[in-house]
């Protein structure tokens, strides 16, 4: 059966942020809620020794939490200025919690930082953005810091395809506009500026559940609906 071929929406810095400011609503749902704790473990050998560290790009916050256990001093960033004040807000009195700023806010102090993690974004951006991106997180490093991103893997973006029924656009229903896998992602870095020193294919949510019920639910997914075994990908890079 012929599928019809609708136009692909075209995401403003304007829609980002009512997208996102709508979606901030319902946590449960953010990535870094449901596997924050998996992020960070995963992360762990790049981030052990690492003094002070950075969430770039992190929304209201909810991987700062787990980064504390590993830099004494742990700060956020977002272009948001409301998920700043709502990240400030919620971790007030956190150890190794140092604020949340601005990336403007952070770039005229001329903050340097030993890492900086990048979960989950570059698949939301277009190549310009990316460029941008990949700029302030190389005039934060310091000079022999290190960055981390994640990011699905391979993912199939018309899985996730989404009418809007105003305007008959399609589009992703996390807002993903492009998909990254092991050789793309390295490449890209690569040609930035950026040394590639580890690259993984992981999986984030592999950990058996508990209950009876959840196993057998997990292992439906994970047999019979041929679930991806590595659906994330976990990059780390220094700037040469």
């Amino acid at each position: 059966m012929d599928h019809k071929v609708y136009p692909r929406m075209k995401w403003t810095s304007e829609m980002v942020s009512r997208f996102w400011d709508w979606q901030s609503q319902f946590p449960g749902v953010y990535f870094s809620n449901q596997f924050g704790e998996a992020i960070a473990r995963t992360m762990r050998s790049h981030l052990n020794g690492r003094d002070v560290i950075l969430d770039y790009g992190c929304g209201v916050g909810y991987l700062l939490e787990h980064l504390c256990k590993y830099g004494n001093h742990v700060c956020g960033t977002d272009l948001s200025p409301e998920s700043v004040d709502k990240v400030n807000a919620r971790l007030k009195g956190v150890d190794g919690f140092s604020g949340a700023y601005t990336v403007e806010t952070l770039q005229n102090e001329g903050r340097k930082f030993d890492a900086i993690v990048a979960i989950e974004i570059i698949e939301h951006l277009y190549d310009d953005q990316i460029d941008g991106m990949l700029t302030q997180i190389g005039n934060m490093l310091s000079p022999d810091g290190v960055v981390v991103f994640t990011t699905p893997n391979n993912e199939d973006l018309a899985l996730n395809m989404i009418l809007c029924p105003a305007t008959g656009e399609e589009f992703h229903r996390w807002q993903h506009v492009r998909t990254w896998n092991r050789e793309t992602l390295s490449a890209y870095l690569e040609k930035s500026g950026f040394k590639v020193v580890s690259i993984v294919e992981t999986n984030f949510s592999n950990q058996m559940p508990r209950s009876p019920l959840k196993l057998a639910k997990w292992l439906i997914k994970q047999v019979i609906f041929s679930y991806p075994k590595t659906p994330h990908l976990l990059c780390a890079a220094t700037k040469f």
